[in-house]
């Protein structure tokens, strides 16, 4: 600052440089600087994964509706316990024939929120044209990716949870085309149960008469059976201990188990262990 000061005619041509040559790079090379960057960066991740065991794939494209994934998983999730070298566990995802929407439920920590951010993660990246985190992945080219995922109550838009909720589902499903892809993560879980119900059914109800492709994470496994158009996968657990999680989710028809007994009676918070401690 000082040297400018004592030499202002000569920081003062500078800056009259700078201005008139401002687009002096090409806005193309910019563009490729700043993406290539982006696709080396995610090179390096794909080969430390690989080592680890885990398969990436170039995925084949479609302009119809069609999502086919062998083996996805949860890139954040597999990156975390690959540095504690913990095994991963994959998942496959099929869509085809009626159906539009993927339903998944089952007990909580079972890992139906992974599954649904891998989803997005490997039809994102194949929008980019990128190798997924999949052994096999037949996709259709979405045109954008919605994702309605819980956030705390914003103080400021004076809205409860409920009505927030709404309102960012119907500019979605205002958005949304039938070359959209809708994931929802546990929407409506703040409400009554009947509320959650209709509300769950409405909104997946539009989502296939947009012919729109969703994946939906929920509590309420009655919304697995809304149609030939749902499909219903299950967050699955031990035979032998309900109370472990196998983080595998498997086609097959939601029965509404939580298994939320099992896991009260390992901790001794059931009903009768409670009473028996306070009664001591």
């Amino acid at each position: 600052e000082i040297v400018a000061r004592m030499n202002p005619e000569v920081f003062s041509n500078l800056a009259l440089f700078v201005a008139e040559h401002a687009g002096f790079f090409d806005e193309t090379i910019s563009r490729f600087e700043r993406e290539i960057e982006f696709y080396l960066a995610y090179m390096d991740q794909m080969r430390e994964l690989e080592q680890f065991g885990l398969e990436f794939c170039l995925p084949a494209i479609y302009l119809d509706q069609k999502f086919h994934i062998s083996a996805g998983f949860d890139l954040a999730l597999a990156h975390e316990l690959a540095k504690e070298k913990r095994a991963v566990v994959t998942n496959d995802y099929a869509l085809d024939g009626p159906g539009r929407v993927i339903v998944v439920s089952g007990p909580n920590s079972g890992g139906k929120t992974t599954y649904a951010r891998a989803f997005g993660q490997v039809t994102y990246l194949a929008s980019l044209g990128c190798p997924v985190p999949a052994r096999e992945a037949q996709l259709m080219l979405c045109d954008r990716i919605f994702t309605h995922f819980e956030r705390e109550e914003d103080l400021d838009n004076l809205r409860g949870k409920l009505e927030d909720e709404l309102v960012r589902l119907r500019r979605i499903l205002e958005s949304a085309t039938q070359r959209s892809v809708i994931i929802m993560n546990e929407s409506f879980s703040s409400t009554a149960l009947d509320d959650a119900r209709a509300l769950g059914a409405a909104i997946l109800r539009q989502i296939n008469e947009l012919n729109a492709t969703g994946i939906c994470v929920t509590f309420v496994d009655e919304l697995s059976r809304l149609g030939d158009w749902t499909v219903s996968m299950v967050a699955k657990v031990s035979p032998d201990d309900p109370t472990k999680r196998m983080f595998a989710i498997e086609p097959r028809p939601a029965d509404g188990l939580a298994h939320a007994l099992a896991i009260a009676e390992k901790y001794r918070l059931s009903y009768e262990s409670v009473k028996g401690r306070i009664s001591k």
